[in-house]
């Protein structure tokens, strides 16, 4: 792909479009995506009366990376804005943290809608290993929660050995970041213990990477 039209144009037709709505054009070559500019704005302002915003509409090259509805579109991959990625962490963030004594089910009935709305929008991007990344870092953020509403390592052990883990016991912080992510936390919280028991959306199973090659 030589190039692209990415068009933007205002609702002026009697309320059919709700906001500013774009429009992207995939094209082979500079000289097919100048005619397909053309065509289009015309057939916007002239049959449908709608208004072309000149400024923000223009043709560009793939290789340089088309930012389009929260995506960075290449020739042969697609990947999440970095802005939105960090959007999600912070919205993740806000919901998990540790001063609120929540318990993991209410917890997650609340996040699974987020989570579930990011991967299935961003699926289209080349971000597999981004969403495991993801995944993982969740789970750690509940393993912290579930940690300190036990409070005391007393009860992590009692889990632990419900588990029939026979190793030595730690007496670790129980409200520590870095102890939601050791060895004794993800055998007494395993994965499937969130996904499959507290039915924690999983993004790292998302498929993704739905992009074409031109």
């Amino acid at each position: 792909m030589s190039g692209d039209v990415h068009v933007r144009f205002c609702e002026s037709l009697r309320g059919r479009f709700s906001r500013a709505t774009r429009l992207l054009i995939l094209c082979q070559s500079k000289i097919a995506a100048t005619n397909a500019l053309a065509k289009a704005s015309s057939y916007l302002e002239e049959d449908l009366l709608l208004t072309v915003n000149r400024e923000k509409t223009h043709i560009t090259h793939s290789w340089k990376g088309v930012k389009f509805l929260g995506v960075v579109i290449h020739s042969n991959y697609t990947q999440i804005k970095k802005g939105k990625i960090k959007s999600f962490k912070e919205k993740v963030k806000a919901m998990t943290r540790r001063t609120v004594p929540v318990n993991l089910d209410t917890i997650i009935d609340d996040l699974n809608p987020i989570l579930r709305g990011f991967a299935l929008y961003y699926r289209i991007a080349n971000c597999s290993g981004l969403m495991r990344k993801l995944s993982s870092w969740i789970r750690r953020r509940l393993r912290a929660i579930q940690l300190k509403l036990w409070k005391k390592p007393q009860r992590l052990h009692r889990r632990l050995r419900q588990l029939g883990y026979t190793g030595e016991f730690d007496f670790i912080r129980m409200n520590s970041w870095a102890n939601a992510g050791c060895p004794l936390s993800h055998y007494a919280i395993p994965n499937d213990c969130l996904h499959k028991d507290h039915w924690l959306f999983d993004i790292g199973a998302v498929k993704t990477g739905i992009s074409v090659s031109i």
